[in-house]
């Protein structure tokens, strides 16, 4: 999650941007006198709610909840989130109205009390006669916890290497060329540099096969799960991860890395060199 206080977006004005600060805090200090955690900025979801309101001040959709179930999906495919909800408005440059005309809706006072939701994006966009409409997006995003990458990748090997064991195969070595090379390829999924997934032929992870002499080598990628057992065992359920776990390797490299938004992105590589 980010800070509040992100750039402004869409040529938006200081003073919208001031605004959304503002109703952000008396949301806040509204849940905290009913016992309830306060919501923290999100700046992916403000560009949602920002773009909705932008679109509502220029006339191109009314004030509305149009377009929610969309905006939600990409919410939802960029982060773990089970619910969400929308409150939007129109009114003056005053966070108090914004916030008591929510409180006298029924649905959006409920979005306000969800004790449930934790994250939120306000994007608020101003219109040729002097309104602003705002548009909050709020939901229940569970945090993911931080990670030790090196821990992460040491208990990964030694759930792979004591499966070898026990089916009487070699134990996978970790290799410092290869691992810079799964750490970097990590690093770019996590970025966005690359599509997530395996290397393409041109990656330089394709090369090193030939670089170390290698005789074959392939590679297993994990996202989105956050533990070295959820990996290892979506793995071991995929018949052909688990045949390449299995494999006859005895170099391995691991990149564990872990994205701002808390996703953990693993590059594992399988060489064998004789």
């Amino acid at each position: 999650m980010a800070l509040l206080g992100g750039p402004q977006l869409m040529g938006q004005s200081a003073s919208s941007q001031k605004l959304e600060g503002e109703i952000l805090e008396l949301v806040n200090r509204y849940r905290e006198s009913k016992g309830l955690k306060a919501l923290k900025h999100n700046d992916f979801m403000r560009g949602e709610a920002l773009a909705h309101s932008t679109r509502m001040s220029t006339g191109k959709v009314p004030l509305s909840h149009q377009g929610f179930d969309d905006r939600f999906g990409r919410i939802e495919a960029k982060y773990r989130v089970s619910e969400g909800s929308e409150n939007v408005a129109y009114g003056p440059n005053s966070a108090f109205k914004i916030v008591e005309n929510w409180l006298k809706n029924d649905t959006y006072k409920e979005n306000l009390e969800h004790k449930d939701y934790n994250a939120v994006g306000v994007g608020v966009a101003a219109d040729s006669k002097g309104g602003y409409f705002v548009t909050m997006i709020v939901v229940n995003s569970p945090e993911r916890p931080k990670i030790v990458p090196a821990e992460f990748a040491a208990a990964l090997l030694k759930l792979i290497n004591d499966h070898r064991k026990e089916y009487g195969l070699a134990q996978l070595a970790q290799n410092e060329q290869i691992r810079a090379e799964a750490v970097k390829y990590s690093e770019q999924m996590a970025n966005g540099k690359v599509p997530v997934g395996p290397p393409g032929f041109d990656s330089p992870v394709k090369q090193l096969v030939y670089k170390m002499g290698g005789r074959e080598m392939v590679e297993l990628i994990s996202y989105q799960l956050s533990t070295p057992d959820e990996v290892y065992g979506a793995w071991m359920n995929s018949t052909h991860q688990r045949a390449t776990i299995e494999g006859s390797y005895n170099l391995t490299g691991i990149g564990v890395v872990q994205s701002q938004d808390g996703r953990v992105f693993v590059t594992q590589i399988f060489m064998l060199k004789r």
